[in-house]
């Protein structure tokens, strides 16, 4: 037979291999990973606000929440994630495509079709960096949705419906999201219905400072907008609530100075108030055609709500409904104010460059795991050389000449021979004793000769 010549050996593919996390035990290829991810959303605008209406779990029960997520997930067979805002909705799935996630989400809803935007691999985590940092917001910067995303991650996690290893996929949004708030500022700002609210709130106000207020729902949106009014001097609000005792004890010093009752007993009364504010939180609109607002009276109606609790069916002739798609009109508005563009331009460098330490993070992260086992292994085999009868004279440089070894190997670009390695061995100028230092370049060739044969860094490692 003829003679093949030595082996080469590459231990490139080691330092190149794609990066991995350990996660409760199990090894994750961390590109493969992100590779897996797509995600289908739809922003909410004026095109798309029937869509919108069926896809989002706003105004669910948490019970209906998970309910409509699991059926969604045990369709698609494979991990899930949604997240739904008052101008959202994302679905993010894992080891999926597009495809299979829109079909899966559109068969638990009755639409046929609906006018998603598509992400795959690493551009769902930018498009999500975007979304939790306030990028994509009614207004810029808007701390809110951070709050939601992160309170969704957790009970996604918390229900079984993304695993660890998956869920780990967001905690490098959560990561990024941290440096795009601290470098534009954002962490100052508050959430983005509420300016919209008490902005609004003046005008009415200012035309008409002795208003009649009725507020409807007294959760937190609620709160607020009653603290709003209290803070420009109204004195008349009326707060309608389903359970006017337990929502007077949520928030005692507020209720205090409102006067708080049931939906029956203000249709009894009397009353027609100027202003009405609807916080309600409901899958369909609590007032339309068949239940109309229980007032005909000139009024300007703000609906707050997402879905939208006041349909435009169930107002009368002479009152003025502000619902969503007014929100976004003045949102769209006030972005020339924000100078959007030029922060949405350099938010795109910016995601860019933390994307770029991202990947380079988890690249070098494989590269050190690998040098550092090199050297523990050179020098695992130094300790073995110094009890070798030549090494009485050469002890103390056997360990600095593992390293150097080590140093060699690790910085090789391309295949090389075995004949190379021996050769630099042999080549050495410390002063090792020749027969000794045979033994060295035996021992360091075939260690590396039996770690070239192995597949995979993990192989290797373990």
């Amino acid at each position: 037979m003829a003679n093949l010549g030595h082996p080469n050996i590459d231990l490139t593919r080691f330092l190149n291999e794609s990066p991995t996390h350990e996660i409760d035990g199990q090894r994750v290829d961390a590109m493969s990973l992100i590779n897996s991810v797509s995600m289908i959303s739809m922003k909410l605008d004026s095109n798309n606000v029937e869509h919108v209406k069926y896809l989002t779990t706003e105004g669910l029960s948490k019970k209906q929440r998970l309910e409509f997520i699991k059926k969604i997930r045990d369709n698609l067979g494979a991990d899930l994630f949604e997240l739904s805002t008052c101008n959202r909705v994302v679905y993010v799935g894992f080891g999926v495509d597009c495809d299979e996630l829109e079909s899966s989400v559109l068969a638990s809803t009755s639409l046929d079709n609906a006018p998603f935007d598509r992400f795959t691999g690493i551009d769902v985590w930018r498009q999500l960096v975007k979304v939790c940092s306030g990028l994509d917001s009614f207004m810029i910067g808007e701390l809110q949705v951070m709050s939601q995303f992160r309170g969704s991650v957790a009970w996604h996690r918390k229900h079984g419906l993304t695993s660890d290893i998956n869920g780990s996929f967001f905690d490098h949004v959560i990561s990024a999201n941290r440096v795009i708030r601290r470098e534009f500022g954002f962490n100052k700002t508050t959430e983005s219905m509420l300016n919209l609210a008490t902005t609004a709130l003046e005008e009415v106000v200012s035309k008409n400072p002795h208003s009649i207020s009725v507020v409807l729902g007294f959760g937190e949106m609620g709160c607020k907008a009653v603290e709003v009014l209290l803070d420009l001097g109204q004195t008349d609000i009326t707060v309608i609530s389903r359970s006017p005792d337990e929502s007077a004890k949520r928030n005692p010093e507020t209720a205090a100075k409102v006067n708080i009752m049931t939906l029956d007993q203000w249709k009894e009364l009397d009353h027609q108030p100027s202003l009405i504010i609807s916080t309600i939180r409901n899958t369909v609109a609590s007032y339309n055609s068949s239940n109309p607002i229980p007032t005909t009276a000139p009024a300007k109606i703000m609906d707050f709500s997402w879905p939208p609790s006041i349909d435009s069916t169930g107002i009368g002739a002479n009152q003025d409904l502000m619902g969503m798609v007014h929100w976004i009109k003045i949102a769209h508005k006030l972005g020339v104010e924000w100078d959007y563009s030029s922060t949405i331009e350099k938010s795109e460098l910016m995601i860019t460059e933390i994307q770029q330490r991202f990947m380079s993070a988890l690249t070098d992260r494989t590269q050190a795991k690998f040098r550092s086992f090199m050297y523990q292994t050179l020098e695992s085999l130094s300790k073995q050389w110094v009890e070798y009868e030549h090494a009485i004279e050469s002890a103390a440089q056997l360990e600095a000449f593992s390293r150097e070894i080590a140093t060699w190997l690790c910085n090789q670009d391309g295949p090389f021979a075995t004949d190379e390695l021996g050769n630099m061995v042999l080549s050495t100028d410390r002063p090792i004793n020749p027969t000794l230092l045979k033994r060295v370049a035996s021992d360091v060739t075939e260690t590396i000769i039996r770690i070239n044969e192995k597949s995979t860094l993990s192989e290797v490692t373990h």
